[in-house]
């Protein structure tokens, strides 16, 4: 099994510029986070991805380093 796809732990909710927000979880590979987009209701779609660490917008990496999001729930 792809270990991009082994959520072990939960980290914070994000949201990007257009307003989807996304639960964010750690996985088995420590390159990769796992999003997981929510509805308008704050349910998982369940059809997560994998994102690598190094894509992510800066001010987004250093927050889920330090586990906060920027969703304002």
């Amino acid at each position: 099994m792809d270990r991009r796809y082994m959520i072990k732990q939960y980290v914070a909710v994000v949201q990007n510029q257009r307003g989807q927000r996304f639960m964010v979880f750690r996985t088995g590979d420590d390159h990769f986070y796992y999003f997981d987009p929510l509805d308008e209701a704050g349910c998982s779609r369940c059809c997560g991805f994998p994102v690598r660490k190094t894509d992510l917008a800066r001010p987004i990496a250093r927050a889920l380093a330090h586990g906060w999001g920027n969703a304002g729930l």
